[in-house]
């Protein structure tokens, strides 16, 4: 399993894009531009995000996979 974190630092911010074997899986960002009403589930991680990731990672390991991390800095 690959897990590639890419930090894009803005000059006005900072936002997490999140890569699992190659797709694109989550973007973690300020929550400055949402309305108000930002719930869990919808513009916040919920627990079953982190579960899934947890169970996805424990597959990975049940097969053997290596895991690979890696952190690439982005300035815009």
């Amino acid at each position: 399993m690959k897990v590639v974190l890419k930090i894009i630092e803005r000059e006005y911010d900072i936002s997490h894009e999140i890569e699992i074997d190659g797709l694109e899986d989550r973007r973690i960002h300020s929550l400055c531009d949402c309305p108000e009403d930002a719930i869990i589930g919808r513009d916040l991680v919920d627990g079953h995000d982190i579960v899934g990731y947890m169970e996805m990672a424990y597959e990975a390991g049940k097969k053997g996979e290596e895991l690979g991390i890696e952190i690439i800095d982005v300035k815009e």
